[in-house]
């Protein structure tokens, strides 16, 4: 009897790789997951052991596929968290534990970053990070340059584990174009950038599009995953990118989702970008196709601070939601770690505002759920096109009625979410079908959208008293 031919997905994650097995009919046939630490040896950093990457893959694998009945796994795609960096040696050995895109001590070389000629910079089409690959690079030259020399490549974090699946180094264009080493009108690396800044060309790998064969699987790699030896592996996408390309995004919708922090990502046919960008564009997983994201910052990482220091539960956060938006209140700018997208300011800071005695517990817990919102709203608007007619939202952050009406509300427009909460790894198995030149269908992937309610006029109200409160911070 023939076998079903099934699809692996691998999304590693900033604290946790998930593997999901999707056979040619988008049925999960498997899924596990694995949680790994990321270790922040002193303020600002934010670091990650590769080998504590790749030992949670094998378990999560080994799960996933362990009861496959009559199922076989025709390839492989790796999708996962962008901007880190992983020096390693020519056989992908690595040199020093990964930074991860949630490190800044990189914040201390921005400035020869934002002094290249502006005709340079413009070719980045992204605002200036510490978080970014290209700036941690020139940080580890600056202060570890013994570990540069040493290297033979510069990784993100998913191309250094599908080089231990393969023993190939690549990186797409999603990946590659995320890093401010990448030449985005131009679809190619920034030689002229790298040369300016003295940053090696030599470590960058080759760029291979998203869906096709970066290699094979490793007899080693394969025994180690419980998976057969030789089938293809796909150069993957950045988590955002598979993310997108799962959703079936289209042009007139945008898509949010949130976690730690959130993302609001809108797709665009041409790489244009603002002379001074607030939003960040990046290649997609597919060929002649972009997408404009706003990052926001503090999301649900303000949310898992308002709670503790309110001694809140997730249920009590969102009960106080009960009675929709109040025509008054506090307003809540969820600003505790500086912010991205719009203000791109790393030293600014929230909280509360407009409180008074009449104000309990339960006033300040609603609005700081709405202060996220307006928040993600905020990035919402500083991207470019026309409004969307509907936003597509996924991420930890949005499974409760509660959370999803607001969201609707304060947008305006109805949300429709993300049936999956494996959307990445989904989008890393269609990326993976495709380099096994073979078909795999999804079903629908959102559920009926969820329309404004009667909260829609107070929560505009609410809307703009944030922004009044934003212009204050800023000013």
């Amino acid at each position: 009897m023939s076998s079903t031919p099934a699809f692996l997905g691998i999304d590693l994650g900033t604290s946790s790789v998930k593997a999901i097995v999707l056979d040619s009919g988008g049925v999960p046939r498997g899924e596990a997951h694995r949680d790994y630490p990321v270790r922040s040896p002193w303020p600002g950093t934010a670091e990650t052991d590769p080998a504590d990457w790749w030992s949670a893959t094998c378990e999560a694998v080994r799960e996933a596929v362990a009861n496959l009945d009559g199922v076989a796994i025709q390839s492989v795609a790796v999708g996962g968290q962008m901007h880190g960096l992983v020096l390693a040696k020519a056989d992908g050995t690595p040199l020093r534990d990964a930074l991860t895109w949630a490190d800044s001590r990189a914040a201390s070389v921005l400035s020869n970053w934002r002094r290249l000629p502006k005709k340079l910079r413009a070719t980045l089409a992204n605002p200036i990070a510490p978080g970014m690959t290209g700036p941690m690079l020139d940080w580890v030259r600056r202060h570890q340059p013994e570990l540069v020399a040493a290297s033979r490549w510069a990784f993100c974090p998913k191309d250094w584990l599908r080089m231990r699946l393969t023993g190939e180094a690549a990186t797409d264009p999603s990946d590659a174009s995320a890093t401010l080493l990448w030449d985005v009108p131009g679809d190619r690396w920034a030689s002229d950038v790298l040369v300016s800044l003295d940053l090696p060309y030599e470590l960058l790998p080759p760029v291979i599009e998203s869906g096709q064969p970066a290699g094979t699987l490793l007899p080693a790699a394969a025994e180690a995953l419980g998976l057969p030896a030789g089938i293809p592996v796909a150069a993957g996408a950045g988590d955002t990118a598979a993310s997108v390309l799962a959703a079936r995004l289209s042009p007139e919708e945008t898509m949010i989702t949130v976690g730690t922090g959130a993302q609001a990502v809108q797709l665009r046919a041409e790489p244009t970008a603002d002379p001074r960008p607030i939003t960040q564009l990046y290649r997609a997983a597919a060929p002649a196709l972009w997408y404009e994201m706003g990052a926001v910052q503090n999301a649900g990482i303000a949310l898992d601070w308002v709670r503790a220091a309110l001694t809140a539960s997730w249920d009590d956060l969102y009960a106080a939601l009960a009675d929709g938006i109040p025509e008054s209140g506090p307003v809540f700018v969820p600003y505790l770690t500086g912010e991205r997208t719009p203000v791109l300011d790393d030293r600014v800071r929230g909280g509360w505002a407009g409180i008074d005695l009449a104000h309990g517990r339960a006033d300040l817990l609603r609005a700081a759920l709405i202060g996220v919102v307006c928040g993600i709203r905020h990035a919402l608007e500083s991207l470019g096109g026309e409004p969307p007619s509907r936003v597509v939202i996924g991420g930890g952050g949005t499974g409760t009625p509660a959370m999803r009406q607001l969201m609707a509300d304060v947008f305006g427009v109805p949300v429709a979410p993300l049936v999956s909460r494996n959307v990445s790894a989904n989008g890393a198995a269609l990326l993976a079908a495709q380099a096994a030149d073979a078909t795999l269908e999804l079903s629908s992937p959102t559920e009926e959208p969820i329309v404004p309610g009667k909260s829609r006029d107070a929560a505009e109200a609410s809307y703009q008293r944030y922004l009044a409160e934003v212009n204050r911070l800023t000013a």
